[in-house]
């Protein structure tokens, strides 16, 4: 779970700073930078999945050996052109760094921190640095291109045993160099030691694996889709193709989930999904009114509102507790109803399911129902909500924490949103009355 993104010199983003909280909300007008935090984290944790420098993947590696359904290689979750795209104007570095929590290991330890600070030059890996803390203790590590490797790995010593960490020159940061017992040990132990010792070498690694993307785009775009040989591993996917196929094929394999996802659905819409195979290995995604009383009906066929749930609610099922998803736009095609009970559904998950939800938004309807849990429900305290307010100030993003106090107000305010509202409101009402 993150604490704070920091980034220099990426897209819009001269210098910023991103203070996390369970609930972390980016408002502000369009291009102003409020994906670009989003984009940086996925990022980094697709070049840390591939263990390489580079942080956009070259052109060659991109198209994909598949020859329906997607033009993107399936390891792909952004794709976002070379690294000149992404380095600001007249800048040649981007420095990224991020704090945050790692789930623990096992019933041994609740959680451990990371530190993380990494500098791109020419798409590489060019200097990173940081810390890992684990029961208090904390081992500090580096890497810098062009100056000698560090000659011995750092190490962090927990219960009698030096647990050593070695840097690398890869996204992936660190890795385990082993360990050294304070005694002789049975094979068992040695055995849990050596898990152990894995788990902290990859705790960079698996802070940047935690963060899982909901795109703004989504929707069931055909009748029904290719099942997959085997149960799909994660929607974390570019393509609205790639992510239907995948979704279809979890639901198709794990009927526990079908079921939750239509209890959720049943909540917001009162609609129930079901999966059926049909000939040629093919897949079909079906919706009937949770009363029964309705027709049955491809879901392809009904609103976009309704059909895009899914690849929400999906992705929020499966997120292991105390990681994080990167949430675009949730109110897309939906009616302001819905999406108000959509946003009190994703709060509910968060509190119960200790997930942090990353939300981009332009909704007021969604701001609201957030607000409105920390003032009339009080069911989230202010410093349990993170508001960023995001202006675009002559090319560069600028980007401000709003606090919120326990009635629920924005300090400071958000110019062109509710006021925006309330202007529209008074220009209807003075028209009325002279009507």
């Amino acid at each position: 779970m993150l604490k704070s993104v920091r980034l220099k010199n990426f897209k819009l983003h001269e210098d910023t700073l991103i203070e996390a909280a369970p609930i972390t909300v980016f408002i502000g007008p369009n291009n102003s930078g409020k994906s670009s935090p989003l984009q940086a984290l996925l990022l980094l944790r697709q070049a840390a999945t591939r263990n390489d420098r580079f942080l956009c993947q070259p052109r060659a590696s991109a198209q994909s050996d598949a020859p329906e359904h997607h033009s993107l290689s399936p390891d792909f979750v952004v794709d976002l052109g070379s690294f000149q795209d992404v380095v600001r104007k007249g800048s040649s570095d981007i420095e990224v760094r991020l704090c945050g929590d790692v789930t623990g290991y096992g019933q041994i330890i609740e959680e451990a921190s990371a530190d993380l600070l990494m500098r791109i030059r020419g798409n590489e890996l060019v200097f990173s640095s940081g810390s890992i803390t684990c029961f208090g203790e904390e081992a500090r590590w580096g890497f810098a291109e062009g100056q000698p490797a560090q000659p011995n790995p750092v190490g962090l010593t927990l219960g009698g045993v030096q647990y050593k960490i070695q840097p690398t020159n890869t996204f992936r940061l660190t890795q385990s160099a082993g360990y050294e017992p304070d005694r002789e040990m049975q094979p068992e132990e040695l055995l849990h030691l050596n898990r152990f010792s894995h788990w902290l070498g990859a705790i960079p690694s698996e802070l940047l694996y935690s963060v899982h993307p909901v795109y703004a785009l989504r929707g069931f775009e055909a009748w029904g889709y290719p099942l997959p040989e085997n149960k799909p591993k994660d929607l974390d996917l570019s393509t609205i193709g790639q992510r239907a196929v995948a979704l279809t094929g979890m639901l198709a394999y794990d009927r526990d989930l079908e079921e939750s996802v239509s209890q959720r659905l049943t909540e917001l819409l009162s609609i129930r999904i079901k999966v059926r195979l049909v000939e040629s290995r093919r897949a079909t995604v079906w919706v009937k009114p949770s009363d029964s009383r309705g027709a049955e009906t491809l879901f392809v066929n009904e609103g976009t509102g309704a059909s895009q749930l899914p690849f929400i609610l999906i992705p929020v099922a499966l997120t292991p507790r105390n990681e994080t998803i990167l949430l675009s736009e949730p109110e897309a095609h939906m009616h302001p109803k819905a999406q108000c009970d959509l946003t009190r559904m994703l709060l509910t998950v968060a509190r119960k399911e200790n997930i942090q939800f990353f939300i981009e938004t332009h909704s007021e309807h969604v701001l609201h129902t957030i607000l409105n849990a920390v003032a009339a429900k009080g069911e989230w305290k202010p410093d349990e909500v993170a508001l960023h307010y995001f202006q675009n100030k002559n090319g560069v993003a600028e980007v401000s924490r709003r606090e919120i106090n326990q009635f629920g107000q924005v300090d400071g305010g958000l110019p062109d949103f509710f006021e925006q509202s309330l202007a529209e409101l008074t220009d209807y009402l003075k028209a009325v009355s002279k009507s």
